[in-house]
């Protein structure tokens, strides 16, 4: 355990002059009861605490002089950031500061701890694993910004439709589950479930050109259905047309980066180039670059992810905050915790009412990360320099040319987010199809400035 709040003299070259006026001021104590996900309970999606993580949880020996309510995230909530390019490692910096600054005058207790990214508690801090994207439900926009899901006219009925034609095929009756899925969608054509059973039917008839129309016909009823870009995706690389298929993949998991099988088709189409069983959000895609010699590191964590942390409260109302050693873990975890226990910073930060539940933010993640560099900028240009890290190199190169949008949405939060971001604004929706292209399927290749290139 690091005790009670050291934080600031973790980067003492920060201790002196630090404090410039555009940093927030110390906030003061909330009202519990706002704060709490659940007021007296705890969402039923939040798992018991494994043995470890309930030895990080064990009480201080001191006073709270402002104890801290327990924090979940508002599950009905999302929220998205326009994208930025750090114009100079040194400009995150004034993140770290800021987070230094409220963890050394808040009148909360952080309690801070050593641990390995397993300890992380990270269905309590995200929200449970996103489901199958759900075909019943279509994306509607009122213009071309944020969407929101709403049941597909004709739904019900499109499920009937949808039960009968398993029921025929089920008994061996494949001619009149096709003419069912047929009919469903005559009546139903707005389901894209639907249209993706008819689009099955045809493949299992022997007929793939009219199922790709039944699968595009999908994606033209609502082009955020992430199966039926797969689907397409899988039909292109049967025939052998590999960047048709990385096309449709890259929209597939920019849509639904938790896709397992479009995960599988990643590495497949790349030689092994997705990994999706490296560190990170319970090994939830960190990509690795191409086997090629001397390939470019992709953006990623080291061994041991600086972002999986643990976030809690005790009995006495402590806030611990658990992360791998290292300046840019600490600073991380740092953050997330006082995002997730203050807000009225978080309020002042991203503008908006103090009352605002917590939810899952791109802005949070980004302000966190560039906090995270800033505290790696510092330990490496200190007096007695750490070492490098290549892949916070790496991530800083990405903050600078790309910015973190795509890279939060994907690596971050692509594992946990709730199916409404499959109806995020097209400027975000563009950036993760971005990331996607570049840095999953693309094909890297050293050059001397240590940069990377990128093509289909």
């Amino acid at each position: 355990m690091r005790g009670g709040l050291p934080i600031g003299c973790v980067l003492l070259t920060l201790a002196s002059g630090c404090w410039g006026s555009s940093s927030p001021s110390a906030p003061t104590a909330p009202d519990a009861q706002a704060q709490a996900a659940e007021p007296g309970g705890v969402p039923r999606w939040v798992p018991a605490l494994t043995a470890p993580q309930q030895a990080l949880l064990t009480p201080v020996e001191r006073a709270v002089k402002a104890p801290a309510a327990r924090v979940f995230p508002d599950l009905d909530r999302f929220g998205y950031a326009a994208n930025r390019l750090l114009a100079t490692p040194e400009d995150a910096v004034k993140f770290t500061r800021m987070v230094t600054q409220v963890l050394n005058d808040s009148p909360r207790f952080y309690s801070l701890h050593d641990a390995p990214a397993s300890a992380a508690n990270l269905v309590a801090q995200y929200g449970p694993a996103p489901g199958e994207p759900d075909g019943f439900r279509i994306v509607k926009r009122a213009d071309e910004g944020l969407g929101e899901l709403a049941p597909a006219p004709g739904a019900e009925e499109a499920r009937a439709a949808l039960a009968h034609g398993e029921e025929l095929a089920a008994g061996g009756d494949r001619a009149g589950a096709l003419a069912a899925y047929r009919a469903g969608v005559e009546k139903s054509p707005s389901v894209p479930a639907l249209r993706v059973a008819l689009a099955r039917a045809l493949l299992d008839a022997g007929r793939p050109a009219e199922a790709e129309g039944a699968y595009r016909g999908a994606l033209g009823v609502d082009p955020t259905f992430a199966p039926a870009h797969l689907a397409l995706a899988a039909l292109a690389e049967q025939r052998g047309d590999l960047p048709a298929a990385r096309r449709s993949l890259v929209e597939c998991l920019a849509y639904h980066p938790a896709d397992k099988r479009g995960q599988e088709l990643a590495r497949r189409l790349q030689g092994g180039g997705a990994t999706a069983g490296k560190p990170g959000l319970e090994g939830g895609g960190w990509i690795d670059p191409p086997p090629s010699a001397g390939a470019a590191r992709a953006a990623g964590p080291p061994g041991g992810s600086p972002f999986a942390v643990f976030l809690d409260v005790d009995a006495l109302g402590a806030i611990h905050v658990a992360t791998p050693r290292s300046d840019a873990a600490q600073i991380y975890g740092g953050c997330r915790a006082v995002m997730r226990y203050e807000p009225e910073l978080r309020a002042q930060l991203f503008q908006q009412p103090r009352e605002t539940p917590y939810h899952l933010s791109v802005n949070e993640e980004v302000v966190c990360l560039e906090a995270a560099l800033g505290a790696y900028v510092v330990s490496r240009n200190g007096d007695e320099p750490a070492p490098a890290d290549l892949a916070l190199e790496d991530l800083l190169r990405l903050a600078r040319d790309e910015g973190l949008s795509g890279y939060v949405m994907f690596e971050i939060l692509g594992q946990r987010r709730p199916e409404r971001a499959r109806a995020a604004p097209p400027d975000v929706h563009r950036d993760v199809v971005a990331y996607v292209e570049r840095h999953l399927l693309g094909r890297r290749h050293a050059i001397p400035e240590g940069k990377y290139t990128a093509a289909r």
